[in-house]
């Protein structure tokens, strides 16, 4: 895994607002910031985005929902969350999610360092050699 940083470019602050979507999708925009050894996902889930098959992944993915109402599906299992809500989701656990009532909703999924959203932390000077 790509643990070097620029020790000069530290501190710094990033508004993921600001940030251009790494996945975008119908219903579905997610902007990804990386440190270390973590990620985070700030996603926006509307109600455009077709109702997904569960996925699963071989890490831990921890959740907090910032605004809006999103109904997650968790191994068969349906739970609403409402804001500040948070979910912990095993690994190779199958889950999915949707916006509810028409809403958008902003989560965030934090992660380990997943290599395969490494391109989306580009805008980061603070990792120069992706």
């Amino acid at each position: 895994m790509p643990r070097d940083y620029d020790r000069s470019a530290v501190p710094a602050v990033h508004d993921l607002q600001d940030i251009a979507p790494y996945r975008e999708e119908p219903g579905f925009e997610q902007v990804v910031f990386r440190g270390i050894d973590q990620m985070i996902g700030f996603s926006r889930i509307g109600p455009r985005k077709p109702d997904g098959e569960p996925h699963t992944h071989p890490y831990e993915q921890m959740n907090m929902l910032v605004e809006g109402r999103l109904d997650f599906l968790v191994d068969g299992e349906r739970v609403e969350l409402e804001p500040y809500d948070t979910l912990a989701i095993p690994p190779e656990i199958p889950h999915t999610s949707r916006a509810v009532d028409g809403e958008t909703a902003t989560l965030l999924a934090f992660w380990p360092l997943r290599e395969d959203r490494l391109d989306g932390t580009a805008y980061q000077q603070e990792f120069p050699d992706l």
